[in-house]
Order: C-alpha cells, then structure tokens, then sequence
C-alpha cells in the first residue's frame, strides 16, 4: 500500500477457501493464485485463477503457478519476496503481466506451532514495489509490503469458525495487526505489534467494540469504526462485498492499512458455490459470465460482449 491508500493483495496457496472445494478435498489437488489491484478505492483489476495441480511445481526459492514464478525465502538481511506474474484476461487473448518485489525483516517472538488453523506473520514493516501491465494501462506502486501465511489442518468451513476478522496498520515504524476468531464457544482475540526490526510484542484483546455499518447488502456488514486495547481504528468503504467476505481500507491518525472479515460457513452454502464460480477461472469450461467479474475494471462490459459474441 502506498501513502495514497493504493496497492495490490497477492495470494497464492491450496485449499484456498473461496474456491468452494469439496470438505473431502485435498487441498494439494487445489492449487491457487489471485491478484486483486486497488486505486482510489476501487478495484481496478481482479483475478481469481483455480489451476490445475500439474501446473504447479517447485523452484529455487518458491514455486511456479502455472506461468507465475512466486519466490518467498529468508535472506541475511531478514525476507524477500519475488513475484513474476502472467496471468490471463478472460474474454480476450491478453494477458496481465507484472512483477512484485518485498523486503524486509524477518518476524520473530511469534509461536506459529500447532492448531487445526494457524496464522503467522513472515515480514512486516517491509518495503515494496510493483509494476504491472494490464488492459493497455502501466501501473506502478511504491510503498508498505506486509506478507503472511495461513495453514490449516482441515478446511476452514470445518474448523468450527463462525466468523473471523484480520487487519493491519502500517503504522511509521511499525505494524499493528488484529485477529480474532469468533466460534461456538465464544471470540478470542490477539493484537500483534511489529517493531522494524521484526520484534513481536502481542497482547489478548480483552474488549472488542464496533460501531457504525459498512455494506450490508448481502447480509453480511461491517463497521466503520473499531476500538481495542485503548486504539482506533476507522474503516473506509468497502472495496470488496459478498455474503461472506469483506475488504476495506483502515486508518488512524497516521497510518494507513487493510481490513477482512470473513464467514466461512457461508461460503459453503449450495446457493453460493454458483455465484463464487462466476468469478473464477478455471482450467475447464469457465462461466460466460467471467469476463464481467475478472481482468481489468475499465473493459469488463466489452470482454464480457466479445466472450458470447466470438470464437473460443
């Protein structure tokens, strides 16, 4: 994120929820990679690709997803991420090409062992650039990099999770992040502080309150503002809405960050797996309607157009 609230989210895994896999699912059989571009608020590219396991493989450093090299790797000044991107457009014969660059510390003091979900933070307080090309426009971006890694013993619709909320603030010499999870007995909690060194303090969050509303058009709201351990934090419009998940910026005073909340049973309901499959490319018969929900914003109406109109 840069200092305008502009940036980009990259992720890339298995078993990646939002796929809507079978509970039985192996997730070694789902691979995944996804690129969401952000500016001004909006989202001005988005891509959600579901590959074909054969298409994914080690390399020096980190794995190659389909034609996406993707390096995550500890180095003698802390980490470095290397992300070489070749994405497809859907609806045309372009492709979405970038790279991603992040260095930064190495976090230390956080205990990331056992549990069936365990979420740990690699680097923060880092530096990052990219520079991407899609849908005739060159975009570049210079600022805050944050990288993390979620791992889990059983999909996340199994785990008993009801809901769980994530976000951090890039704060100027460090990073403040919540996570609490919200299940059948009760929410726990835990704020996470980040110095630039990489040194990790964290502290239970006692009282979490919310107030305000954001979105809410799918059933699924956020807040607009929250307040934890004696902090506050504002939330701006949502940039990203569904009945089970929710992405918007966050602020304080002086700095800036990303939120998320997310329904994990919801996205395993029968009406949903549909509507999530819309936004997907796959490696076989994608719906007719991907070209209005992938690529870039600007020409999603005129792919879209050109996907039922013209040979495939």
């Amino acid at each position: 994120m840069d200092d305008r609230g502009d940036g980009l989210v990259l992720i890339w895994g298995w078993g990646l929820p939002f796929l809507c896999p079978p509970v039985t699912a192996s997730p070694v059989d789902h691979p995944s990679i996804n690129l969401a571009v952000y500016r001004d608020g909006r989202a001005m590219f988005y891509h959600l690709e579901a590959l074909d396991p054969g298409r994914v493989s080690r390399c020096p450093g980190g794995w190659r997803f389909g034609d996406n090299l993707l390096q995550s790797r500890r180095t003698a000044d802390g980490w470095a991420v290397d992300a070489e991107l070749d994405l497809p457009v859907a609806g045309s014969h372009a492709r979405a090409r970038g790279e991603i660059r992040l260095r930064g510390p190495a976090v230390n003091g956080i205990d990331a062992r056992g549990g069936p979900h365990v979420w740990a933070p690699i680097s923060m307080v880092a530096e990052a650039t990219a520079h991407l090309n899609f849908g005739g426009e060159d975009v570049r971006f210079s600022g805050r990099g944050y990288h993390d890694e979620n791992v889990g013993e059983r999909p996340m619709p199994a785990l008993g999770i009801r809901e769980w909320a994530w976000g951090r603030v890039a704060e100027p010499d460090s990073e403040v992040l919540h996570y609490r999870c919200e299940g059948e007995s009760g929410a726990e909690g835990l704020e996470v502080v980040i110095d630039d060194g990489g040194r990790a303090t964290v502290r239970p969050i006692e009282i979490w309150s919310e107030s305000g509303r954001l979105g809410g058009t799918y059933g699924f709201a956020g807040f607009d503002r929250l307040a934890f351990n004696g902090r506050v934090i504002q939330a701006g419009p949502l940039v990203d809405e569904s009945a089970f998940y929710l992405r918007f910026p966050l602020s304080t005073t002086t700095g800036r960050g990303w939120g998320e909340r997310v329904r994990p049973g919801a996205i395993a309901a029968w009406w949903m797996r549909p509507l999530v499959r819309m936004c997907v490319t796959t490696p076989n018969r994608p719906s007719a309607l991907l070209p209005l929900f992938s690529g870039p914003a600007a020409d999603r109406l005129s792919r879209t157009l050109s996907w039922w109109t013209g040979p495939r």
